[in-house]
């Protein structure tokens, strides 16, 4: 590093601003409020400025523990082979992530010396071959440049495989919970992400709190829905920035409050309040009851857990409270064209399939529905673009609900069945769920009298 010279005029708020706001939609543990893609534009232009200021200035930014630790999130929220399982406003999506991205990540390999972050790198760049004419990758940054400078800067960071990186990792900086299982193995890797951040719907985030998204066995199966048209497009507007957009719940047939007003943006916060990880089960809970009650202010609760059970399948439970009977609606949006039935719905996507079963209702059975395209959406945006679908379970009103949905993941090599049944004496409801191999998980709803 150069030796420290006295800063030019004018450079103190510069330092200022980087040394101690940036970034301002995170904190320490290195997690991006608005999502993986802006932490790649945002990302990339602080590099330039801190590369400049630790050769000319001797001021290392990158000691900061944001600094220190965000590499960790596109590694664990944007994984090699994922395409539509991320939140947040993305320009690319439906395309692999961008290579940008894992020039960011090799750079903080070369800050940390970790050598995961080099594995993400490599496997980026891998899965660019090809995309020598996509401008999302090669038109708007100069990676040679980025080459260049990165070699002269930084000593060469052994590549390490992610075999033994713990599976879960909590960013409560944003309210972000993933998973990741066999990342290294794409026909065994599932990539679980839950969001209930307390940044709300503010600007490049959507109302999404306590929404899920999936990625399993080489495929996105439950997805984020939509294209990225153009901002404040009708696409964008009234469909990628909604509820009814994402893998989550409408309350009387409203979502989250996703609009212009900033204030009340800020306000349809959520909050996960609980991550536990356990051998063969990890347990998230999100609380997202602000972020319904500035829609609807008769919403007394809207609590969900997750239970990721046996590194295999998922066990989801919904609670809602309002002062007055409200109906609910559960969405899971597909790809393709999904299989409905009375008590279950299936997808068959290219690689990888899942089914979900909708196992225990409070208010009564859910009326399921598969939903195609847009609804209300200028045709125009889409037009020559794939429609997408989606499962809408519709639970009759009712003050208090209590919905349970087993969401089960397969390669279709080799299809899985989950077995449950409900125990309903006594005090609490409790519902257990078998696999083939009898390895069991139960289920506890304590009753109200």
């Amino acid at each position: 590093m150069a030796k420290a010279r006295r800063p030019p005029p004018g450079s103190d708020y510069t330092l200022d601003f980087l040394a101690t706001l940036y970034s301002p939609r995170a904190g320490t543990d290195g997690g991006w409020a608005e999502g993986p893609h802006y932490w790649m534009t945002g990302i990339a232009y602080f590099i330039e400025a801190a590369n400049l200021l630790r050769k000319y200035l001797g001021v290392d930014l990158y000691r900061r523990p944001f600094f220190q630790n965000t590499g960790a999130f596109p590694l664990y929220t944007k994984a090699p082979g994922t395409r539509r399982a991320c939140f947040g406003d993305d320009s690319t999506l439906g395309d692999l992530p961008g290579l940008k991205v894992g020039y960011n990540v090799r750079q903080f390999a070369g800050v940390t010396g970790n050598g995961h972050y080099q594995w993400y790198f490599e496997r980026l760049k891998a899965d660019a071959a090809g995309t020598e004419m996509a401008f999302y990758n090669y038109g708007w940054w100069d990676l040679n440049f980025d080459d260049l400078q990165y070699q002269h800067d930084f000593a060469p960071v052994e590549s390490l495989p992610p075999t033994d990186l713990p599976a879960v990792r909590w960013f409560k900086d944003i309210g972000w919970v993933a998973i990741q299982k066999h990342m290294d193995a794409p026909a065994r890797h599932i990539q679980f992400l839950f969001k209930s951040s307390a940044y709300g719907s503010l600007s490049h985030s959507h109302g999404d709190q306590n929404a899920f998204l999936l990625y399993a066995y080489g495929e996105d199966p439950a997805i984020q829905s939509g294209h990225y048209v153009a901002f404040n497009s009708s696409m964008h507007r009234d469909w990628r920035r909604q509820t009814r957009s994402k893998n989550a719940i409408l309350i009387d047939g409203k979502g989250q409050y996703a609009d212009k007003d900033k204030a009340l943006a800020r306000r349809a916060a959520g909050q996960v309040t609980i991550v536990e990880d356990n051998p063969g089960h990890v347990r998230i809970v999100g609380d997202a009851t602000e972020a319904y009650r500035v829609t609807n202010p008769q919403v007394l609760k809207a609590e969900r857990e997750t239970h990721f059970v046996d590194d295999s399948y998922f066990v989801i439970v919904d609670r809602v409270e309002a002062a007055e009977p409200v109906t609910l609606d559960w969405l899971c949006h597909t790809s393709n064209a999904p299989d409905a039935g009375r008590s279950s719905f299936r997808y068959h996507g290219e690689r990888a399939g899942f089914y979900g079963q909708f196992v225990f209702s409070s208010a009564g059975a859910p009326t399921i529905t598969a939903v195609h395209g847009f609804p209300e959406i200028d045709p125009a945006d889409t037009e020559g673009l794939e429609q997408h679908h989606h499962i809408r379970a519709s639970v009759p009103a009712a003050k208090s609900h209590v919905l349970v949905t087993l969401l089960v993941p397969y390669s279709l090599d080799a299809p899985k069945r989950i077995f449950s049944f409900i125990d309903d004496r006594g005090f609490a409801t409790d519902i257990y769920f078998t696999d083939v191999d009898d390895q069991r998980f139960k289920l506890t709803l304590p009753k109200k009298f």
